[in-house]
């Protein structure tokens, strides 16, 4: 049997696999951009989640073609190749949307 698969059937298995951790990516960005960031607009916070989730897939499928773990992908409902993308993925363009995420704070060093 020749387990073949094309690229978006893959893209779309990732896709429905990936699911939770990227509701919960655009769930933590639009908390930390409606609570941290005033004003916010809808068109620039729409844009950012948008383009975090194609980049988060993109390393979800990286990261699942390299995996060298020998325990499985999947733990539960969440597929490990995803949370690892987001984990990367959300702070990083929330740095380059300009949003303050990691505030400097003015620390007295004694």
């Amino acid at each position: 049997m020749d387990n073949n698969i094309d690229f978006f059937g893959f893209l779309g298995i990732a896709i429905y696999l990936g699911s939770v951790a990227f509701i919960a990516g655009i769930i933590f960005q639009t908390f930390v951009v409606v609570k941290y960031n005033k004003p916010f607009t809808w068109g620039k916070l729409t844009l950012l989640l948008i383009a975090t989730r194609v980049i988060s897939l993109a390393l979800t499928i990286l990261i699942w073609k390299y995996w060298p773990f020998s325990f499985e992908m999947m733990q539960g409902p969440v597929l490990a190749p995803s949370v690892i993308a987001e984990i990367i993925a959300c702070p990083l363009m929330l740095k380059l949307f300009k949003h303050e995420i990691f505030k400097k704070t003015d620390r007295i060093i004694t």
